[in-house]
């Protein structure tokens, strides 16, 4: 993962270090913004403890393309929350995906996909001398098809999960007064997710109909 962090173009390179910044810095201040507290009550005391889970599960889908995103947005998140092993699987991992990860402190990579991915982190994977080449996840959050989905909802229980998402879906709004930039860049960032799914606008304006199309063809 460092060498292909290293081997990363420096646009590449500088793109990668300053999103993990990002995310790392906003991580970071939602984990110090809940405190462990404790109050006098009559008879004694209550409060609350704030303790991360041992090991986090950490999936980046990357069948059709890379997300080196979801690598940054979930494993950064384990590590600011304090996780002591973070656990990142995807499917046939390019160089992006390796530097993704090499920056965001995973620990073990599992260049695995789909409902076996989400298996592996959920039940540990236990090689030949006894050993746990990966160990059984207490969470497994980040995004997935169909596949993963479904997978995510038979384990919920025996380990923790982030959520069962559907495809994704994003509805723009807007008049003659939007910019067509912002609004191409909010489409893209939802289509881009999966072929199903869904990027609509609606707006007033015939001329910024045609405004968005033309933002929407560079940035690509």
């Amino acid at each position: 993962c460092r060498e292909a962090f290293d081997n990363l173009s420096e646009e590449d390179r500088t793109s990668l270090i300053n999103i993990h910044g990002r995310v790392k810095r906003f991580a970071e201040a939602q984990r110090a913004s809940v405190q462990d507290m404790c109050i006098d009550i009559p008879g004694g005391k209550a409060g609350h403890t704030v303790s991360p889970c041992r090991a986090a599960g950490c999936y980046a889908p990357g069948g059709r393309y890379p997300l080196p995103s979801s690598v940054i947005m979930t494993a950064v998140t384990a590590r600011a929350a304090g996780c002591k092993i973070v656990v990142l699987a995807t499917p046939r991992p390019v160089p992006i995906t390796l530097a993704a990860a090499h920056i965001s402190g995973a620990d073990i990579l599992v260049a695995v996909g789909g409902a076996q991915a989400i298996a592996t982190m959920a039940y540990g994977l236990e090689v030949e001398d006894g050993s746990m080449a990966v160990p059984p996840c207490d969470v497994i959050v980040g995004p997935g098809n169909q596949w993963v989905t479904a997978a995510k909802s038979i384990v919920q229980g025996y380990c923790g999960i982030d959520m069962l998402a559907g495809p994704s879906e994003v509805l723009v709004i807007c008049d003659d007064t939007a910019s067509p930039e912002v609004v191409a860049a909010d489409l893209i960032a939802q289509a881009e997710h999966d072929v199903i799914a869904r990027a609509i606008v609606v707006t007033t304006c015939v001329e910024m109909e045609k405004k968005i199309n033309v933002a929407v063809r560079r940035q690509l």
